[in-house]
């Protein structure tokens, strides 16, 4: 019987999983802003039988998190919040390994913590399992956005830090 690998499992199992997970195209579009994208469940799809069938488990945790209310265009309120979490991917044998990816929601109800989560996660799951798109027009080189001036009143904050 051979010894594993320095590291454990996990070091195994992720990239076997990279390996077959293939591209996820960006199929839905954002009817406000008229973009395409790949949501959290087109992310779950493509991963979720890959990683129980290498015995891989992810688990997430807000490491730290901000909210604020914002004007609406219709006059309402929007809140906005960031959150910082540590997902932890586990192999069957105990190992595992961290990353740290930043969500950001916003909503006019109660979701945009959960919209701030399941970003996180996306992006935990696309940069950990290196999931392309095939799209060329993706890369951040294309595009430079003109971000509009700061207004004198700062938005109203909430903090916290859960560590």
């Amino acid at each position: 019987m051979s010894a594993e690998p320095k590291g454990g499992l996990i070091y195994q199992q992720m990239p076997k999983i990279t390996g077959e997970v293939g591209a996820v195209a960006k199929s839905r579009r954002n009817q406000q802003q008229g973009y395409q994208f790949r949501g959290i469940d087109d992310l779950y799809a493509a991963l979720q039988g890959l990683l129980a069938g290498h015995g891989v488990t992810v688990v997430p945790q807000v490491l730290e998190y901000k909210r604020e209310e914002r004007p609406s265009k219709s006059g309402g309120i929007l809140v906005s919040t960031l959150a910082l979490v540590k997902h932890v991917f586990y192999a069957s044998d105990g190992s595992s390994l961290e990353a740290i990816t930043l969500g950001e929601g916003m909503d006019s109800g109660d979701k945009s913590a959960n919209k701030a989560m399941s970003g996180a996660m996306k992006y935990a799951l696309i940069e950990c399992f290196c999931v392309p798109t095939w799209d060329p027009d993706n890369d951040s080189e294309n595009s430079s956005p003109q971000p509009a001036p700061k207004t004198s009143a700062p938005p109203k904050t909430t903090t916290t830090d859960s560590t």
